[in-house]
């Protein structure tokens, strides 16, 4: 996802990130260690601004709760959020229970603007639509961190599937504060959304092997898997071969004219749909088994 500013940065190793998302589960991170100031001589009064996102003109909850007959999908892009927004709606538009999308990017990078058929107005920090039985909810503020992103607005339905459309870079997704990191690290389930690409599939693995969910989904959008390059099947690592040996990891055929104009009020590919309708049986069966157990 692109902000405002973008400042230059080394490149994070994976095993950094694995400290830094251990320290958030052990509770050593919080918000206000993002803000760092220095040192003051007495009476000198701060002068610098502080940066106008949504944290600081509203300050957001930091918590969220869903009820309990609600499950909660969070979908996290391996490459992009066009990807993630792509996988998340389809989603939502096969389960056969009331559902909604909640896209928690920024609104200066919305990639379900379109998506909605009905506009429904504003809900608090949220603008909302519909798409036949699927509520969208997207920002409508501009944030600077995951951090940053509003609780989401109450439903004007009971739902029992709330996808989340992260929309952020993977590992800051995981290790942010607030109730979207915990959503993520608390979830029965994660859906990571890639391309059939090679980029795609070595992002992939990066994210596998930082991830700690027990039931990691992976969905590949692109063409199907018998029309892979062979550079992109040759390009899977040991923990990606695992996913898919265990069967769980699904491709997500896409068409021209979703790659042209991207989510928008046209109906998604019918192979699209399918195939998310066996990634939501393999959270509902394993839902099942869970509660047999």
């Amino acid at each position: 996802m692109t902000t405002v500013t973008q400042r230059r940065r080394s490149a994070v190793s994976v095993d950094e990130l694995k400290r830094a998302w251990q320290a958030v589960e052990a509770g050593e991170f919080r918000r206000s260690h993002l803000i760092r100031s220095e040192p003051q001589a007495p009476n000198t009064p701060n002068t610098q601004p502080m940066p106008a996102t949504a944290s600081t003109l509203d300050e957001p909850c930091s918590t969220w709760e869903a009820p309990p007959e609600e499950t909660i999908l969070p979908v996290l892009p391996c490459t992009d959020s066009l990807t993630a927004a792509v996988v998340a709606l389809a989603i939502a538009t096969a389960s056969d229970t009331p559902a909604r999308v909640v896209e928690c990017g920024s609104s200066t990078g919305s990639d379900l603007a379109g998506a909605s058929t009905a506009e429904l107005g504003r809900h608090g920090p949220w603008i909302r639509g519909t798409r036949g039985t699927v509520l969208i909810d997207r920002v409508s503020t501009m944030l600077g961190t995951a951090a940053d992103v509003p609780v989401p607005a109450d439903p004007d339905r009971v739902l029992q599937l709330t996808v989340l459309a992260t929309g952020w870079e993977f590992g800051h997704a995981t290790a942010s504060p607030g109730w979207l990191g915990e959503a993520i690290r608390g979830a029965e389930h994660v859906v990571l959304a890639t391309t059939a690409t090679v980029p795609g599939l070595r992002r992939l693995e990066t994210a596998l092997d930082l991830l700690d969910a027990s039931q990691p989904i992976a969905a590949v959008l692109g063409p199907r898997r018998r029309k892979w390059d062979k550079a992109v099947a040759h390009s899977q690592g040991p923990l990606t071969r695992a996913l898919d040996a265990s069967g769980r990891l699904l491709d997500l055929p896409t068409d021209s004219d979703l790659a042209i104009h991207g989510p928008c009020s046209r109906p998604l590919p019918t192979s699209l749909t399918a195939a998310a309708a066996s990634l939501l049986q393999l959270v509902t069966s394993h839902n099942l088994e869970r509660e047999l157990s």
